[in-house]
């Protein structure tokens, strides 16, 4: 053999020897066990959604043609009467829901007083007694609306005139019917 071919085989021999003790050195690899799989979680029980919270009751605004003033809840127009009545006549019902709406609007008021007055046609007992059922009548309108404050009447009769001539127009500024008001004492 020449010195080529015994080198070659030499190599080759020692390359053969080299490769069997990295083999053995190496253990196989044996497969990656792959990790136990967690149970899945158990679906957390859905809460219900928080019920929105209630919304407050809209305030109707107060009308135009009702005020409190201090004590006082004035009104732009005047509760009319069937004569020698305490019939509310017809052309009253919007004031007077006018009115409701604007006590159910403020709780504050605790207290309303309606007070009656008459003109100074017919006697005073006369007119006692109707300024007297006239209140009476407009409490129990207010009453029917839902007005949910102490209410009461009062009739003042002919005593507290607001003009003294003797004319139809005078008479008819006479024959009022008045609110006075209190505040809780709360508020």
């Amino acid at each position: 053999m020449t010195k080529l071919t015994l080198t070659v085989s030499v190599a080759a021999l020692l390359l053969s020897a080299c490769s069997a003790k990295i083999e053995a050195k190496t253990p196989e690899a044996a497969p990656a066990e792959e990790p136990a799989a967690e149970p899945a979680p158990e679906p957390a029980a859905e809460e219900p959604a928080p019920e929105p919270a209630a919304e407050p009751e809209a305030k109707a605004e107060d009308p135009s043609d009702v005020h409190i003033d201090g004590d006082h809840l004035t009104i732009d127009k005047m509760i009319h009467f069937a004569p020698n009545s305490d019939e509310i006549l017809g052309d009253s019902t919007e004031i007077l829901d006018h009115v409701a709406t604007a006590l159910k609007n403020h709780t504050e008021l605790a207290v309303v007083h309606v007070i009656g007055h008459t003109d100074a046609v017919g006697s005073d007992e006369e007119n006692q007694d109707l300024s007297e059922r006239r209140a009476a009548a407009v409490v129990k309108a207010l009453e029917e609306r839902g007005v949910t404050q102490k209410i009461d009447a009062t009739g003042k009769g002919e005593t507290e005139h607001t003009c003294e001539e003797d004319t139809d127009e005078c008479h008819e500024k006479n024959r009022r019917v008045e609110f006075v008001v209190l505040k809780s004492e709360e508020n």
